[in-house]
């Protein structure tokens, strides 16, 4: 983590964001998820207070689904970018070569000329 912040650190902040040499997004999915579990637990803490016990009920039910379904929702955006992380490895890693098209030769079928009689 620390080895992060460092190269973060090391270069200046509008070449990371003006240039398009590495993925900004998702960082800003992890802030995002942070904020939406804050968000999660105040509204969970509103509803617990608000409701009697039928609102502990509900705060226990909302805040565990918000956080399930955050967490989800995060990892589903962050395994796209890890899939676009290694299609370039394997891009850099892999040599393509140019397709050759295969002649295909068309063979004509070798007719006797020897016509043969049938005997009567």
């Amino acid at each position: 983590m620390l080895d992060k912040i460092n190269d973060f650190i090391s270069e200046p902040l509008p070449r990371k964001i003006l240039f398009f040499d590495e993925m900004l997004t998702p960082s800003l999915i992890r802030l995002a998820y942070w904020l939406g579990l804050l968000a999660v637990v105040w509204i969970g803490l509103g509803k617990l207070f608000s409701n009697g016990f039928f609102g502990l009920f509900e705060a226990a039910v909302f805040v565990a689904i918000g956080v399930i379904g955050l967490r989800v929702l995060a990892e589903i955006i962050m395994l796209f970018f890890k899939l676009h992380e290694n299609m370039e490895i394997v891009a850099k890693n892999s040599v393509v070569e140019p397709v050759k098209k295969k002649t295909v030769r068309k063979t004509a079928k070798k007719v006797s000329k020897k016509v043969t009689k049938k005997p009567n």
